[in-house]
């Protein structure tokens, strides 16, 4: 990571867009480097269910990173073309579809004209065994109005189109393909050579084209038949369930991300829907967004009451790769209390992800790639707040919109990008912790979600006194902390923050308003780290950030950091790319 963050007029954004730790590996693709670096190539002739999945994965552009994950969380798609209405062929004015894999959830939001002239429009909802239609988006959740209509009966069809997308097929295959419903897992690790048939999911070859065979999660019955074209990638999924038969037909991949965000997710810019050999909808790709930008689809009250509890679908489980930490060793205690003092180490990871390195060349690149490219593009996709792993703040429907606008602008509106602190919650947690009877401080170590330099810090009393007078208008980057003991539990309580920081990457802002607690335990050598955030002007409930586990790192140069690096920034009303950090 470069101290000094630089924005090009015609070009990237350099520097802050590198990867946390990422090696100098830039245009190099020597054999010695790939063996470094990928979890597995297949060979050239290799026509077994491993290499199929990840060269489905690959060449569709899904594996990102230098392990070669399956990173694509969401993907907004605009259209244009015709959608069945009561048996009628309507001409789309609005189709938009925004999907979550992650969540298992898809909202399609559509405008059309019908033969006699008559407008129509509805917004189709599903998640996960949920289903219902909105008239407007996030009808029913917080402050939002608007009606919502259940519809249980759709479950299952919305689903298929779920899962037989040109993304969402390849991730269903792998799913049916083992026990365990990883997130972001590289096929290539998962099962070994030669095989055609893993779990639920099986391969065979029919005139040189490979078709795959496996179960849609969530639609008992259901089973899906993929075909591959000679790119490997996603030309016809058949989806037989009961007397229905659903057959989607692609054509036509490319980039269709707007000019200034091109990142190699490819989608196709042909899809023809069929049920019962009847078209239901005829689409042409307008544009799409594959990196990541917040998609949400929480149940309405309104919803889950009127079709009352249902069977909960299996969410993806995040690969854990950190070492465990011994937390039977005896509790150091200060005055009593534990003794947090130590230098922690945290990794930089996307969910328990290395995130460092860029990835070789794929095979849909041309000969000015290289892994310097390569990062800088991925790195819109697995960044610990767009990917996963520490989940989504839920925002009021009102703000939905302007959270994806801020992520694809984020090269211009990010505060990092203007050299501003992170603040908390974004700092993370801290490097290096000395605590007194009466106080705590916290040392932040460089560049926390890929921004900030070393000489952060907070000085915390510990001593269970209130917040001082007017504390909440301070407008800190910080915030104005105070801390106290519940049991063996040290519990920070902070207001008064400027808005100007971001909750993290994203796009995810919040207002002075925001309050941050953060509770502390240590375990042996483990210290757990929670943390909540409140900010009712635009959150719909508190958001819940995933227990950290952080480990005591005895080296003794770990809590040794180098002098701060300087930032500057220039150049920023010329940006003109939408690649971001």
């Amino acid at each position: 990571m470069n101290a000094k963050r630089t924005i090009v007029a015609a070009g990237i954004a350099v520097g802050v867009t590198l990867a946390i730790g990422a090696p100098s590996t830039a245009g190099a693709q020597s054999g010695t480097e790939r063996e470094s670096f990928e979890p597995y190539t297949p060979a050239p002739d290799a026509t077994d269910l491993k290499s199929v999945l990840f060269n489905w994965m690959w060449h569709m552009g899904m594996l990102k990173g230098h392990d070669e994950r399956d990173v694509v969380a969401t993907l907004e798609y605009q259209g244009t073309g015709t959608i069945e209405v009561g048996g009628e062929s309507c001409a789309l004015t609005r189709y938009r579809v925004s999907t979550h894999y992650q969540s298992l959830v898809q909202r399609t939001d559509y405008a059309c004209t019908l033969p006699d002239g008559q407008e129509h429009s509805n917004i189709e909802v599903v998640s996960g065994l949920y289903a219902w239609d909105e008239d407007v988006r996030g009808a029913g959740i917080g402050r939002t109005g608007g009606q919502t209509t259940p519809r249980p009966e759709t479950v299952e069809a919305r689903l298929i189109r779920f899962w037989a997308s040109p993304q969402g097929a390849p991730k269903a295959a792998v799913a049916a393909s083992v026990e365990t419903f990883w997130l972001g897992a590289n096929p290539g690790t998962l099962f070994d050579d030669g095989i055609m048939e893993s779990g639920e999911t099986s391969l065979t070859w029919e005139s040189g084209q490979a078709v795959l065979t496996f179960p849609l999660m969530g639609v008992p019955g259901a089973m899906a038949t993929a075909t591959l074209n000679e790119r490997y990638m996603t030309e016809r999924v058949l989806v037989t369930h009961g007397d229905k038969t659903t057959e989607f037909d692609y054509g036509d991949y490319g980039d269709w991300n707007n000019p200034l965000h091109k990142i190699e997710v490819f989608y196709a810019g042909e899809t023809l829907e069929r049920l019962n050999g009847e078209v239901v909808r005829e689409l042409a790709t307008v544009e799409t967004e594959t990196g990541n930008v917040y998609v949400v689809a929480p149940v309405p009250a309104g919803v889950r009451e009127a079709i009352g509890e249902t069977a909960a679908l299996p969410r993806p489980v995040m690969a854990k790769v950190e070492p465990p930490v011994d937390m039977t060793v005896p509790t150091p205690r200060l005055a009593g209390k534990p003794d947090m003092t130590g230098v922690w180490a945290h990794s930089d990871r996307v969910g328990n992800y290395q995130t460092g390195g860029g990835r070789r060349c794929g095979p849909t690149q041309n000969e000015e790639c290289s892994r310097r490219i390569n990062q800088t593009e991925d790195y819109a996709l697995y960044a610990p707040s767009r990917f996963g792993g520490t989940g989504y703040p839920l925002y009021e429907p009102e703000y939905w919109d302007e959270i994806q606008q801020l992520d694809m602008w984020t090269n211009l509106e990010d505060p990092v990008m203007t050299c501003q602190p992170l603040g908390i919650p974004r700092h993370g947690v801290p490097r290096r912790i000395y605590q007194t009877g009466n106080d705590i401080t916290f040392i932040y170590g460089q560049f926390a979600d890929a921004g900030g330099g070393t000489g952060e810090y907070r000085i915390i009393p510990t001593d269970g006194r209130d917040h001082a007078p007017n504390a909440e208008y301070s407008y800190t980057y910080m915030g104005s902390t105070v801390g106290h003991w519940d049991g063996d539990t040290l519990v920070l309580d902070s207001i008064g923050f400027t808005d100007r920081t971001w909750i993290g990457r994203g796009g995810f802002f919040h207002t002075d308003r925001m309050r941050v607690i953060e509770r502390l335990t240590r375990r042996g050598n483990a210290l757990l780290f929670d943390v909540t955030i409140e900010d009712p002007d635009v959150l719909v409930e508190p958001y819940v950030i995933p227990t950290r586990t952080l480990r005591l790192n005895t080296n003794p140069d770990a809590g040794l950091l180098p002098e701060r690096g300087s930032c500057e920034t220039f150049e920023d009303g010329a940006i003109a790319t939408q690649i971001r950090h």
